[in-house]
């Protein structure tokens, strides 16, 4: 009989259903299968523990694996007092034109961060891949669903912004169906995204990643580039 799945970055095996999801949710460091996901691909670059990390927005139970793996971890956010659990958290605007981080950096990541912000999304993916090594790599997740890109910077009611982005402080979505047209305007995009192509089944079922993640771009996809892949 094979073993329970488990959490790959804490090790629990307890998971609790979200919206209609049935046991995606570790319930012991909060990881959702993006973050579990982005783990195994980090995991995968098998980076040395001097590697500089920059990671927007930490995850709880992430940000404690990363810490504890990478001697050079820096953290980051634009709501500090939301990761005052976070020791060293830098305050980042991700749209000002003029922010400093401590790069270049082997790894930046950010999970579910770039629907937040109010300006230019591709200058900000820009400026951020600019900050990775010669080597290094860049892993985000964004929210992915709907039959076209969507994005306003007016300012809309709860109501509306959620209507229409999913959350009431979200101010755009992706799109499968032209996705080439959005991110893969910026990076070398594979056509298609299958998780089998980097990971068995064995690996993405013991870390609790569903089958419906495995293939087409979702919201628990996660996107890795490599410096080079930047085509603009």
């Amino acid at each position: 009989m094979s073993a329970s799945p488990s959490c790959n970055i804490c090790g629990s095996t307890e998971f609790v259903d979200v919206n209609h999801r049935q046991r995606v949710l570790c319930g012991a460091c909060g990881s959702y299968e993006r973050t579990r996901l982005m783990k195994l691909h980090i995991d995968a670059l098998d980076l040395p523990s001097s590697a500089r990390v920059m990671h927007f927005a930490p995850e709880r139970g992430l940000s404690v694996w990363l810490r504890e793996k990478f001697s050079n971890y820096v953290a980051g956010d634009y709501d500090l007092e939301r990761y005052s659990h976070i020791p060293g958290m830098l305050k980042v605007d991700l749209c000002q034109r003029d922010y400093q981080l401590p790069g270049p950096f082997d790894l930046i990541l950010h999970s579910h961060v770039i629907e937040h912000l109010p300006c230019n999304y591709t200058a900000v993916l820009l400026k951020l891949h600019k900050l990775l090594t010669p080597g290094g790599r860049h892993l985000f997740s964004i929210p992915v669903y709907g039959r076209s890109y969507e994005e306003s910077l007016a300012s809309l009611s709860h109501e509306e912004a959620t209507s229409r982005f999913g959350q009431f402080d979200h101010v755009r979505r992706f799109s499968a169906a032209d996705i080439d047209r959005t991110i893969g305007a910026i990076f070398d995009l594979p056509r298609e995204y299958r998780l089998t192509d980097s990971f068995s089944a064995q690996v993405l079922r013991a870390a609790q990643i569903p089958e419906d993640a495995w293939q087409g771009y979702t919201g628990h996809s996660v996107f890795s580039f490599r410096r080079e892949d930047l085509i603009i």
